[in-house]
């Protein structure tokens, strides 16, 4: 099963095969406005997350308790933004 990129209505981006509760499908354009608000300080909060199990990607405040693939419990580490995007293949 392929990972899918998935938002929320907060402008939260998941990237996995599953996804929290409050997410739907979304597309790299849903990414690159989304990194684009945070870079012109719109969602200065928001960071970018990685599971350290399943490569599954997180960008908004505060990552997953549990990652919705892998299930692992608080193992999302803060990455950069090139990271991310070679990540998602953007």
């Amino acid at each position: 099963m392929d990972k899918k990129l998935f938002k929320s209505k907060k402008g939260e981006i998941h990237f996995g095969r599953n996804c929290s509760e409050g997410f739907e499908e979304a597309g790299k354009s849903d990414v690159e406005d989304a990194i684009s608000k945070l870079k012109k300080n719109k969602n200065k909060n928001k960071k970018f997350w990685r599971c350290n199990v399943c490569n599954d990607l997180y960008l908004g405040e505060i990552p997953p308790y549990e990652c919705p693939t892998c299930h692992s419990i608080e193992a999302y580490v803060e990455i950069d933004e090139k990271e991310f995007r070679k990540l998602i293949g953007i």
